[in-house]
């Protein structure tokens, strides 16, 4: 290892670039950090002569990341906001959590989260502040730069650190005028005969997947509809266009009016793992780390019930 290699990369260089990658373009860059455009691409500039690797494509219409730009973002965003919640941790001085969380889930669940899980967190730690994203889409926790994230399903990104938390349980639903003018559904078979509607589109899926106790059957199904908003699902439930499958907590007013009715009562779909997925890493700032200490504690106490 020669000298140069022992030369160190500050900070403000990194945070700079983190900048820029967030925004692809200086001028925007420049204005958010209130420096000189001719500061932002030298300094960006000097990243890369160390690195002796371009990370950015410039034009003058716009600027996109290499593929060892996209690399060195993913890291240089992990320490500069290690050093950011280093620096806010000393200066709390252990007295009080607080920050911006950055938290994301899907639509139901998030919605769920918000009046039982995170309105009590707040409570205990009312100098945190929550920016809750709802989307169905697996966000990139890297790119997004999101603290922590609920899912439901299996996770498949081997760079987050993943926890079980409870598990999501789904029921056949239609409403009583679509029943009323279709088949009987007297068993499972008797789907095939009928529009189900689905989550999301996938020509090469076409089976519903049942289970009664310790019993499990596989139906082939067709439908004209897919979505993957499960209020947008329940809506078109509702209106009579079919049957469908909603979480639990989904439904439950729609079945206690009347206006939806199980079908195949006793027949669920598999229960879906509910995660909650972080970004790996020794150190997690202290507002992170309340708030897994404070879901270990809620799960605990089995006061999570969002399949009930």
């Amino acid at each position: 290892m020669n000298v140069r290699d022992l030369e160190t990369i500050g900070f403000r260089t990194l945070s700079i670039f983190v900048t820029v990658c967030q925004t692809l373009n200086l001028t925007q860059s420049a204005e958010l950090l209130a420096l000189p455009k001719s500061t932002v691409s030298k300094e960006v500039s000097r990243l890369e002569e160390h690195l002796n690797s371009r990370l950015l494509e410039r034009s003058t219409r716009k600027v996109s990341l290499t593929e060892a730009g996209k690399l060195v973002y993913e890291r240089a965003f992990q320490l500069v906001e290690e050093f950011r919640s280093l620096r806010q941790d000393v200066q709390s001085l252990e007295t009080q959590v607080q920050g911006l969380l950055k938290l994301t889930a899907p639509p139901v669940l998030g919605e769920y989260l918000a009046g039982t899980l995170l309105a009590d967190f707040m409570q205990q730690w009312p100098k945190i502040t929550v920016a809750l994203e709802l989307s169905y889409s697996f966000d990139d926790l890297f790119a997004q730069g999101i603290d922590l994230g609920f899912r439901i399903g299996q996770i498949a990104d081997d760079r987050l650190v993943a926890r079980q938390i409870g598990s999501s349980s789904r029921i056949l639903v239609a409403s009583p005028e679509y029943l009323a003018q279709h088949p009987p559904v007297k068993e499972p078979q008797d789907l095939a005969e009928h529009n189900c509607l689905r989550f999301q589109y996938n020509p090469t899926d076409t089976d519903w997947v049942l289970t009664c106790g310790e019993h499990t059957c596989s139906v082939p199904v067709r439908g004209n509809f897919y979505c993957s908003n499960i209020e947008a699902l329940k809506n078109a439930a509702l209106r009579g266009l079919g049957i469908t499958q909603l979480p639990v907590s989904s439904a439950r007013e729609e079945l206690e009016n009347g206006s939806l009715v199980a079908v195949l009562d006793g027949l669920c779909v598999p229960p879906m793992p509910i995660y909650l997925v972080y970004r790996s890493g020794v150190n997690k700032p202290r507002k992170l780390q309340a708030l897994l200490d404070f879901i270990d504690q809620w799960v605990a106490e089995g006061k999570f019930s969002f399949s009930q």
